[in-house]
């Protein structure tokens, strides 16, 4: 069976194979070719910048996150511990963390103050003025961590914002005594051979120095401040594990050293830590009697803030806890505010157990910003005080 021209053309145009169709079909095919192209184009340039940044975007959050973990809490705390922590905080946090050797023990350990904040306004916290309370080095350091971070980040912290770093400086001193903790931790370990009887005689001949307050030379140093140092009671006569307060004030270099920078900052309030009561004692005798009642009741609005955080109770040190300490010769000196803080429950002749440092950190983790915020607080009321009118004649 034949078909005309005429049937051909038809047949074609009825399986739609027109020449127009056709030309049209083919462009179509070749936008569809170049469509797929390119987008295999895209997607390996893509695939290949994502490669290539991945591992700056690695190296940024591992730094992100090592940035608010370099105090670890989870063993114990030394010195050297302490010290390579801080060259890296400052190193993480240079706007705002500066780091200085304040002396050096006998024993060639530095004594390191960290300024934490921008702010002409300063306060001070110390720890480790006896040595098997090292954990309240930890605690302040962690300290110096957390807020760091959430100044960079512009984290508040339960509620506190950490922009108070720009208004108020946080001074740090957590390791008043690294020579007497590197002692209680390691034994005769940490001392020359050559001393090693004269730390046992020191130790009543017991070679475990778990129970060790003192620092390298047997003295007590929360027992070397001046003020109350001559009426000290319980102690002893002559170099020990504890209780010995010197042959006279300020004897030692450690506390030296913590008075000089007291001196030089004139802080407005002071905190020392210590590790043993869960108990915040506030205020002397000798102060309290030179003060107002609008100053005395000043401090107890701070120390209530800060009993209301910590749930510690609040105490005033009685006659045989009382002179010698740092806290006393703050109070008595300046006439400012100063609290002496126990972090943990009540434990005899050793140092705290690290399973107690999730709690210690729970209650203490907000101290140093509401002292910051405290001491502000005092700051401004000073300069909104009407200056005394001159006395007529």
């Amino acid at each position: 069976m034949s078909f005309s021209s005429g049937q051909n053309r038809v047949s074609v145009f009825l399986r739609g194979q027109t020449p127009a169709k056709k030309k049209e079909n083919e462009q179509q095919k070749l936008y569809t070719l170049l469509k797929t192209i390119l987008l295999k184009i895209k997607r390996c340039f893509m695939k290949k910048t994502i490669l290539f940044f991945l591992p700056f975007l690695y190296i940024n959050n591992y730094h992100s996150a090592c940035a608010a973990n370099i105090v670890q809490t989870d063993h114990v705390y030394t010195y050297e511990n302490l010290t390579n922590d801080l060259y890296e905080l400052a190193n993480t946090y240079p706007n705002i963390i500066q780091l200085t050797a304040l002396t050096e023990t006998d024993y060639g350990r530095k004594i390191w103050a960290v300024k934490l904040g921008n702010g002409e306004t300063s306060v001070l916290l110390n720890g480790a003025h006896h040595a098997r309370e090292w954990m309240t080095s930890m605690l302040l350091m962690k300290m110096i961590e957390t807020y760091a971070e959430a100044h960079k980040t512009n984290t508040p912290i339960s509620g506190l914002s950490p922009a108070i770093l720009d208004d108020v400086s946080l001074w740090f001193v957590p390791m008043v005594n690294p020579d007497g903790v590197t002692l209680q931790q390691f034994g005769l370990e940490a001392v020359p051979f050559f001393a090693h009887e004269q730390f046992l005689q020191m130790n009543k001949g017991i070679e475990n120095f778990n129970r060790w307050k003192a620092n390298g030379d047997g003295i007590d140093l929360n027992r070397q401040y001046p003020v109350g140092w001559e009426q000290l009671k319980g102690v002893t006569s002559s170099p020990s594990y504890k209780m010995f307060k010197g042959t006279r004030p300020l004897q030692a270099k450690e506390a030296q050293a913590l008075v000089h920078l007291t001196k030089n900052i004139q802080p407005e309030i002071a905190v020392s830590y210590h590790s043993s009561g869960q108990v915040i004692f506030w205020g002397i005798d000798a102060w309290r009697l030179t003060h107002t009642t609008d100053a005395a009741e000043r401090e107890h609005s701070i120390v209530d803030k800060l009993s209301a955080v910590t749930h510690y109770k609040l105490a005033q040190p009685g006659p045989t806890e009382q002179g010698g300490g740092y806290t006393d010769w703050f109070a008595s000196s300046f006439q400012k505010p100063a609290f002496t803080l126990e972090i943990g429950e009540l434990v005899e002749e050793q140092s705290l157990p690290l399973s107690a440092f999730p709690e210690v950190w729970k209650r203490n983790h907000l101290i140093g910003l509401i002292i910051a915020e405290q001491a502000l607080h005092l700051q401004n009321m000073k300069k909104a005080a009407p200056s005394p009118r001159p006395s007529m004649k």
